[in-house]
């Protein structure tokens, strides 16, 4: 018996230490990445999903404890289960990229575009009325690119030039657009609706939809995600590597310092909202212009009009840290998630289709503790660095207090300069801008 003891309690303890030293591993691996500016928000975001999927696993083992694990990695792995699937992931994915780089573009200046629904439906409404005229795919873009662009100009003017909330202004355009497209619905010749159903417009005709991929593999999947991943390539470009990029992440984080510097803030607030609404715009078109889909659009005010494709793009903007390159990764996490809905409800009979909908609520809510973590990730740094930093400086303290003096002038030399102090100040300026 007491054999018996003793070898699971050496069990445990070779569990336990094999788990340990992984844990410190992966510990010191995200720490590494922490201290690495541009890697910062990367491990809040990482932070912020793991917890998330924890969540929801808690939520599948009270559900039924003997399928929770299989549950979880039915969430995981079902959008990759074929290429049918993925290609619809990728298919779904491909607007969210877009919706998510409008809001982050915005909050790079600290402007919250809640107007994006308004600009979403209206870019979609129009590129969908002129394909029905029988203008080609790129026409439609950019049509819905200049309508979703409008859209964005209004606030961002009211903003810049009569300091009206941009939230409030957003909200109430969207309510505009949705009864102004009700209204220009109800003039439009029964030849733009659908025969059965005449609150919806016809779909898309083939030559105004974007041309397929013709990947076997992967149906669904057109030139949208070329384009859209192109789009959030050249804008982390900006964002990171030019002027005006640098302009708009200095004035979102700290507007006084960018005014004191001559930026021009004005230009800027109306730039990044027509730039976010020309974005949304983009999305709206995409939504309707994939070869195989089915969808037409909603005219009626009576049917909600509004696309609610513009409010996922805050949840992908959220989970991606305002990071374009992020948002590609942030907006497939999420239709990989719904496409695990059917899947989930297999594994287990008491497992429901909207319980994904539940896990990613709880993702996206962590998510919105992603400052906190960052905060929480920076401040442990910085305080291994300055143990570190008076580690070394106890060692190379001496031992004589008087051996600090200057041998020449016999004046302890000066522990600050002014220069140092302002190269100092400036590059700490200089941080906080990289780290928005």
């Amino acid at each position: 018996m007491t054999d018996k003891k003793n070898s699971v309690k050496t069990f445990f303890h070779k569990a336990g230490s094999i788990m340990s030293n992984g844990l410190m591993k992966v510990g010191q691996f995200f720490h590494f990445l922490n201290g690495k500016k541009a890697y910062g928000s990367l491990v809040s975001s990482i932070l912020c999903i793991v917890v998330g999927l924890l969540a929801g696993l808690v939520v599948l083992l009270c559900l039924d404890p003997a399928a929770g694990f299989q549950g979880l990695a039915k969430l995981l792995t079902a959008g990759f289960s074929d290429g049918t699937t993925f290609g619809r992931v990728l298919y779904k994915a491909t607007p969210m990229m877009l919706s998510g780089l409008a809001i982050a573009f915005s909050f790079k200046l600290g402007l919250f575009n809640i107007g994006i629904t308004g600009q979403v439906t209206i870019g979609a409404f129009s590129s969908v009325i002129v394909g029905i005229l029988g203008a080609n795919w790129f026409v439609c873009l950019l049509v819905g690119m200049i309508a979703g662009a409008l859209a964005g100009f209004i606030p961002g003017f009211l903003k810049a030039k009569f300091n009206v909330n941009e939230v409030l202004s957003g909200i109430m355009l969207n309510w505009i657009i949705y009864y102004v497209i009700g209204l220009i619905g109800s003039f439009l010749p029964s030849s733009f609706k659908h025969t059965q159903t005449p609150t919806e417009l016809i779909n898309l005709p083939q030559a105004a939809r974007l041309p397929s991929l013709n990947i076997d593999s992967l149906p669904g999947v057109d030139i949208g995600l070329i384009i859209a991943i192109a789009i959030l390539i050249i804008f982390e470009i900006i964002l990171v590597k030019t002027k005006f990029g640098f302009e708009l992440k200095l004035s979102g984080s700290n507007k006084f310092a960018a005014q004191y510097a001559g930026m021009n803030q004005t230009k800027n607030i109306i730039l990044a909202l027509t730039i976010s609404g020309a974005l949304a715009g983009i999305c709206g078109y995409i939504i309707y212009a994939n070869p195989l889909s089915s969808l037409r659009f909603y005219w009626s005010s009576g049917n909600q009009a509004l696309l609610s494709d513009g409010f996922t793009g805050i949840s992908v903007s959220l989970i991606a840290q305002n990071s374009p390159i992020g948002c590609i990764l942030s907006s497939i996490l999420l239709t990989m998630i719904d496409a695990a809905q059917t899947p989930l409800k297999n594994v287990s009979s008491t497992y429901n289709v909207h319980y994904t909908e539940l896990i990613k609520a709880i993702i996206i809510y962590f998510a919105s503790f992603s400052s906190f973590f960052g905060m929480l990730l920076r401040h442990i740094y910085e305080k291994k660095e300055n143990k570190i930093h008076h580690h070394d400086i106890n060692e190379e303290t001496p031992d004589d207090p008087s051996s600090l003096n200057d041998s020449s002038s016999g004046k302890v030399p000066s522990i600050t300069d002014s220069s140092t102090l302002s190269s100092n100040t400036k590059t700490e300026a200089v941080d906080q801008c990289n780290q928005n």
